[in-house]
């Protein structure tokens, strides 16, 4: 009997030893990040880590909640950030959210490539990294419950963005902005994972006349620097010497660093002109907000357009480039430009 009950009190032993060392998997360490919303196998070969790797040992993990705003109150589990062996991924309300730019720092070197599969994501490739954001629209949440979800996932430190990296970075953003909406109640219409192809790392300069994308259509200027058109949450078009237009959406909008003097991407009014920038906007709908467009001078351009204001043929196409980009997204019309 006594040996019965040491081989039963060893046994027991080495199963609580075992299942203690199962914690420290990998795969397990990953199944608890963010609240337990990262799609795992993604993430883990994200990281070049196999589901069935026992070597935990160096695979560092870390998860931390915050807040996004005090006029927001956050389903469950949110907002979370978490490092996962080298990558960093966020996961948070649209409404209030802190991370947006974190992808896409407004500026001519970082261009925003969209993702494909029916996702409204994008992704930006700079200095051999990538960073890939997804949004999705809740139809049961009022803004006041977050309005949406919105993932920010970053590709492995110290290791290139190549086009196999760029893929499985997209799978692992798109992957966990599904799990959160499952985890958190948020009714949503996702993309296909199925149907994702590797992001292009950066944009295309082309004769306006074969543009494709998102300067389809323009005519002031004969080089344009273009991305495909799909339903990203930022989308630029470079009239190649003269002018810069982007249109934003949702977080991307909502966290303009002037938002604070007005709803129109920083602006009071739905239109208008000022020194730097000429815009207009559109009413959209969930998450997306505020549709905002605007034009602007390519780096190295002093043009004022309070003295030098948008030719006709300018006007024409931040027009055409608004109402394009306001169709795919299943916006309004966009306001009628004002001087």
């Amino acid at each position: 009997m006594r040996r019965l009950i040491g081989s039963a009190l060893t046994l027991a032993v080495l199963g609580a030893g075992y299942y203690g060392f199962q914690l420290q998997y990998p795969a397990a360490k990953t199944a608890r990040a963010c609240s337990g919303m990262l799609p795992v196998d993604s993430v883990l070969d994200l990281a070049g880590k196999s589901k069935l790797s026992l070597l935990g040992l160096g695979f560092d993990v870390s998860s931390w909640q915050f807040d996004v705003s005090d006029d927001v109150t956050e389903p469950a589990g949110l907002a979370t950030r978490c490092k996962v062996d080298g990558i960093e991924i966020a996961v948070e309300t649209t409404a209030g959210a802190h991370n947006a730019y974190a992808a896409y720092q407004n500026d001519e070197r970082t261009t925003p490539v969209p993702l494909n599969g029916g996702w409204q994501g994008l992704m930006v490739t700079r200095d051999e990294e990538s960073t890939a954001s997804v949004l999705l629209s809740c139809k049961n949440w009022s803004p006041k419950e977050g309005g949406g979800i919105l993932v920010t996932a970053d590709s492995p430190y110290d290791v290139e963005a190549t086009e196999s990296i760029r893929l499985k970075l997209a799978r692992a953003a798109t992957g966990t902005a599904q799990r959160a909406a499952e985890k958190t109640g948020c009714e949503t219409e996702p993309g296909g994972t199925g149907k994702l192809a590797a992001p292009a790392a950066g944009a295309r300069t082309v004769s306006a006349g074969a543009a494709t994308g998102t300067c389809k259509g323009m005519t002031s200027a004969p080089i344009v620097r273009e991305t495909a058109a799909a339903k990203s949450p930022v989308e630029e078009c470079v009239l190649v010497g003269s002018l810069r237009l982007v249109a934003d959406y949702g977080p991307f909008s909502d966290a303009s660093e002037a938002v604070v003097n007005g709803e129109y991407g920083g602006n009071d009014t739905p239109s208008g002109v000022d020194r730097s920038t000429a815009w207009t906007s559109a009413t959209c709908q969930g998450a997306l907000g505020v549709g905002y467009y605007e034009a602007s001078t390519v780096e190295g351009n002093d043009r004022k357009f309070t003295s030098d204001p948008l030719t006709e043929q300018e006007q024409v196409d931040l027009e055409h480039f608004a109402e394009q980009s306001a169709a795919r997204h299943g916006c309004g019309v966009p306001a009628k430009l004002t001087s």
